[in-house]
């Protein structure tokens, strides 16, 4: 996943909302996370800080996850 437009945001969200809830679950988050080069750990945190009370993380926060991971990513570049 990197950041990409609003409209490949949604296409990237829907594609990882299997079950058409509007919101991703921790399994659906983590396969997304994990197709990224992402390890357990990694994966872990990136939940945890972007999901709601819910443990869910909506089209608002996998906007912010998004930003997180391309912050993420380019701090492992240098």
């Amino acid at each position: 996943m990197t950041v990409c437009s609003a409209q490949e945001m949604v296409e990237k969200f829907q594609s990882l909302d299997k079950d058409g809830s509007g919101r991703l679950d921790v399994s659906e988050a983590a396969e997304g996370l994990k197709s990224h080069g992402l390890g357990d750990k990694e994966v872990e945190f990136f939940i945890n800080s972007s999901s709601g009370d819910d443990g869910q993380i909506d089209i608002g926060e996998f906007a912010g996850l998004l930003l997180k991971l391309k912050v993420y990513d380019q701090k492992k570049k240098n």
